[in-house]
């Protein structure tokens, strides 16, 4: 028997039967495209071991970066905006606002301990207006390049032959997942069957399925290598976390930045403002002692009034060690 485009056995293959083959065929396909994307990124395991010199100045949205990308940096970048009473929350969980002012001159000294990275931020948001994250993300993605190109430099993450190589394993994991189901399509409409609703459900639903797993935010996502994976380890075992040194900013936000947990939220007043901001649930242990500091948008003001007498100067500190904070 000849196979044609036009006949051959997934053309000729009867409704029920070809939808169990198609399901079956997408799970491979998600399965393969997996592994394969794995190997894209060469094992550096035995590369590196010896641990480099912890750098003297840290950059913490550099470091959050590492940790969690670019939503990881914004969030960061909102809590350093409230902290200075410069940025409250709106009506909605997903929306901020900067904070009202009656004299505009007030918050030019707050602005000017800002660095660069922060100050894009803060013109994201209006005065009077409530707007979600989504404009202040979208214009941090040149400061996520500057930092990827920095990592890669550094060895940090991988390369971008790697980062090339495992998207285009995607992209070609979601072509034949969803080329194969248009073929079908195709076919049965060439041959007046209509019947395919079921067939169209499921191209879109593991179309979207692996579109959401290996291709969205994928310019986003940070692929340590067992250099950057001991870097941050080190890092994060080398800051101090006790109560006297998280009162100040520049060491609060570096271990903030570095924390894979929401218990470190509660424990400095820096890290208060991820439940004023609604980027962390209050633990209940917390709600009636010193972890409610921050539930209320008119501690903003106050919490970093009074911290940053306490901080002898640690807003300077920040700006030095975020100096590259992504303005280049």
């Amino acid at each position: 028997m000849t196979w044609t485009v036009m006949s051959n056995p997934i053309v000729d293959m009867y409704g029920p039967w070809f939808l169990l083959f198609y399901l079956i065929y997408c799970i491979a396909i998600m399965i393969a495209t997996g592994m394969i994307s794995l190997r894209c990124y060469p094992d550096t395991s035995r590369v590196d071991k010896k641990p480099g010199l912890l750098p003297s100045h840290i950059d913490p949205y550099f470091l959050a970066w590492l940790q969690s990308g670019r939503e990881k940096v914004l969030q960061l970048a909102m809590m350093r905006l409230s902290y200075s009473g410069l940025l409250v929350p709106g009506s909605k969980s997903t929306t901020y606002m900067l904070r009202p002012v009656t004299n505009p001159e007030s918050i030019q000294p707050k602005m000017q301990e800002l660095n660069r990275l922060e100050t894009l931020v803060f013109s994201c948001f209006e005065q009077q207006h409530e707007q979600s994250k989504e404009w202040a993300f979208n214009a941090l993605a040149p400061t996520g390049r500057n930092f990827r190109a920095k990592a890669q430099k550094e060895g940090l993450v991988y390369s971008a032959i790697s980062e090339s190589l495992s998207a285009m394993v995607a992209w070609i994991g979601f072509i034949l997942l969803t080329g194969m189901g248009a073929y079908k399509l195709i076919i049965a409409w060439g041959n007046g069957y209509h019947n395919v609703i079921f067939l169209s459900l499921m191209m879109l639903f593991f179309g979207w399925i692996h579109y959401r797993i290996f291709l969205r935010h994928r310019a986003d996502r940070v692929h340590l290598t067992n250099k950057g994976k001991i870097f941050l380890e080190r890092l994060s075992a080398s800051l101090p976390r006790d109560k006297k040194s998280l009162k100040k900013l520049d060491i609060a936000m570096a271990v903030v930045a570095l924390s894979t947990s929401n218990f470190i939220y509660s424990e400095c007043s820096f890290g208060q403002h991820a439940y004023l901001l609604n980027f962390a649930v209050l633990p209940p242990s917390g709600a009636s002692g010193r972890g409610a500091a921050g539930g209320n948008s008119s501690s903003g003001g106050a919490d970093s009034d009074s911290s940053s007498s306490s901080d002898s100067g640690s807003s300077s500190g920040c700006s030095g060690c975020g100096g590259c904070g992504g303005g280049d």
